[in-house]
């Protein structure tokens, strides 16, 4: 049996089309565990009205806590002997399940990671991994059994998935790829991914929250030596994306590049500084050897900044490139 997870909050204009993804999957043994986190809209109403139609959804009426501890609830109702997590304005192909589980079955895989987009089988080889996003990860159930406390992280977002993910994955030892089966993301108003766009500042609050749990998980089970180079990739994949792509004012930019070099240094102390072009981007290893933000920008001189926009519905970005030294040359600091 494979058990999926469906965290349901305020999402009754897109959840017909999750759950009919869900329950016509050509893969039959499921069950379907839907924990609506206390909607004030019709979509327990809905969850009801499917609940009849078929007997494999099983649903959690609880209030609002987040969409991180309605599937750690899902985590822990769960029976199957693998566990997949979909957002409940998505949905999946028919045949994902199905492909996902023979994919897990012929490699004997702990987890299976969804590469269809975001080239995610470049964020994990035998020498790192950085994060994966939840509707990436067809998980070994067994796994999250044995390590309780491989469970999403509270009152964090955006970036709960990333924390979930980079912790998880130092417990897999067999990972395999699926190319041939597609998830539909539907992006919509009041996302975290887009909030982060539209209100960079968040970020300033979210990144200390990824580093301090990352730093406390990293010294609890003894990983700094053995994986700091995981922990770099992850702030290379994740802190330094957000530093280099969201729009921050000077003074919030200052402030994330700090927070950045804080942490990275100290992964930084068990890693070979001649294998930093082996694993690390160009820019990234500029912002590893530069001891300020004007340092940096002397170098990079320009970033991509992006002017978004929605029209006639679509959600619109234009990319420009910008002089981001002419903001720093005359610090002292």
């Amino acid at each position: 049996m494979i058990s999926i997870v469906i965290p349901v909050y305020n999402v009754s204009k897109y959840l017909r089309a999750c759950l009919d993804s869900v329950i016509n999957q050509t893969y039959r043994d499921l069950e379907i565990i839907c924990i609506n986190d206390g909607s004030t809209d019709d979509s327990f109403e809905i969850l009801k009205e499917y609940a009849v139609k078929d007997k494999r959804i099983i649903i959690i009426d609880k209030k609002n806590a987040g969409v991180s501890a309605a599937r750690n609830d899902g985590i822990e109702k769960s029976r199957g002997e693998y566990i997949f997590c979909i957002d409940s304005d998505d949905y999946i192909d028919n045949d994902f399940i199905e492909v996902f589980y023979h994919n897990a079955e012929k490699n004997n895989s702990d987890l299976v990671v969804l590469s269809t987009f975001w080239n995610l089988d470049k964020r994990v080889n035998k020498d790192y991994h950085s994060a994966l996003p939840t509707c990436s990860m067809f998980i070994r159930k067994s796994i999250l059994d044995s390590y309780k406390y491989l469970r999403y992280p509270l009152n964090v977002q955006p970036g709960e998935d990333g924390i979930f993910s980079h912790e998880l994955l130092m417990y897999t030892k067999n990972v395999s790829f699926e190319y041939n089966t597609n998830y539909h993301y539907v992006k919509r108003a009041g996302q975290d991914s887009k909030r982060a766009v539209k209100e960079p500042k968040i970020l300033l609050e979210a990144i200390p929250k990824w580093f301090e749990l990352l730093e406390d998980f990293y010294t609890k089970y003894n990983f700094w030596e053995s994986k700091s180079l995981s922990f770099a990739k992850y702030i290379e994949g994740e802190a330094f994306l957000a530093f280099r792509t969201k729009n921050f004012n000077e003074e919030d930019e200052r402030k994330i590049f700090n927070i950045i070099k804080n942490t990275l240094n100290k992964t930084l102390k068990y890693i070979d500084k001649n294998d930093y072009n082996k694993y690390f981007s160009k820019e990234f290893i500029i912002f590893i050897e530069s001891n300020t933000i004007k340092e940096y920008y002397s170098r990079i001189r320009y970033k991509y900044n992006y002017i978004r926009f929605t029209i006639f519905n679509k959600d619109v970005s234009i990319r420009y490139k910008e002089n981001r030294y002419k903001y720093y040359k005359n610090d002292n600091l």
